[in-house]
């Protein structure tokens, strides 16, 4: 997913590797290896943004089974 740290920097973000999201009142997004990020979109907007990736996912799958 598109994330864009506090600094303004853009990068993407593998959201399979998530284990937990805080408001602090950034997002902090800590990894399952333990890393952490502290970007500017709100936990709602990442969780709608994966829910929306996955949904294109599985869409183009079952279009391309039929």
């Amino acid at each position: 997913i598109k994330l864009t740290r506090l600094n303004g920097e853009i990068f993407y973000l593998n959201y399979i590797q998530i284990l937990s999201m805080e408001s602090i009142p950034e997002t902090k997004i800590r990894m399952t290896n333990g890393d952490f990020f502290l970007v500017r979109e709100s936990i709602d907007h990442i969780i709608e943004e994966t829910q929306g990736y996955l949904r294109s996912v599985f869409a183009g799958n079952v279009m391309a089974e039929a």
